[in-house]
């Protein structure tokens, strides 16, 4: 049995509990990343409510922070 997972990179732990955008094929999460996982990101949005969202490391097309302004 083979695994068609896609591993995280280690390069994104750095990132935890930084504000950032998650960007798939089908479009754009924000939030702050709370877990990096072997397979997977979890990621606290808080838009319109206070929700927990884990995207498979497969579907991401890429991560970036996002800046606060003072």
């Amino acid at each position: 049995m083979s695994c068609r997972c896609c591993r995280c990179p280690d390069g994104l732990i750095p990132l935890l509990d930084r504000r950032v955008v998650v960007v798939t094929k089908c479009g754009e999460i924000s939030g702050t990343l709370r877990a990096v996982g072997e397979t997977f990101l979890e990621i606290e949005e808080t838009h319109p409510r206070l929700q927990l969202t884990v995207v498979q490391c497969e579907q991401i097309c890429y991560v970036r922070t996002v800046r606060v302004h003072p």
